[in-house]
């Protein structure tokens, strides 16, 4: 061997190229690509809108976001991605604007809210993932579902609300 590859081995350590040593699992899990549900959605999976509070000078900022993602994953993406939250409805105007913009914008039947439910006793808990004030509702009726912890999907057809498993993967709008 020339010397110059002799003091580069010994300088790394014994390891031959024709086998090296195997990778170990926290060396393999920084190396690792980002889930695909934690990278941000590609413009063409996005549709940018804003709608005017018709009670003030405010105008609020909206995404829906067509990929189909847990509502852990979404609000990851809405807060990584567009420096937002997903939705938080305040009004029927904002609702109805909403329901109209996602059904246009996705093939899918509902898209997650940032609400979510659990059972406190008798009553149904219900809050926003972003702790603004719960001031307005829209539920289907016979919801929120009452026995487990649920997240919140607003209904492309109609914009009534129901309780889903956190887990379902759906479009999504963040408010940003």
């Amino acid at each position: 061997m020339h010397p110059c590859l002799l003091l580069v081995l010994a300088l790394l350590g014994t390891a031959s190229a024709s086998h090296p040593a195997p990778a170990s699992p926290e060396k393999e899990a920084t190396l690792e690509v980002p889930e695909e549900d934690e990278r941000c959605p590609l413009e063409s999976e996005t549709r940018a809108v804003s709608i005017p509070d018709p009670l003030g000078a405010t105008t609020f900022r909206y995404v829906i976001v067509t990929r189909c993602r847990t509502f852990r994953s979404a609000q990851r993406v809405c807060r990584r991605c567009y420096r937002g939250r997903l939705v938080s409805i305040h009004s029927y105007h904002t609702n109805v604007s909403l329901q109209r913009l996602a059904r246009l914008c996705t093939n899918r039947g509902q898209v997650w809210i940032g609400a979510v439910t659990r059972p406190l006793g008798r009553i149904v808990y219900c809050r926003w993932a972003d702790r603004s004030r719960w001031d307005y509702t829209y539920w289907l009726p016979g919801y929120p579902l009452r026995s487990h912890r649920y997240c919140t999907s607003l209904c492309t057809n109609n914009g009534r609300w129901r309780s889903l498993n956190c887990r379902v993967r759906l479009p999504f709008i963040c408010e940003y």
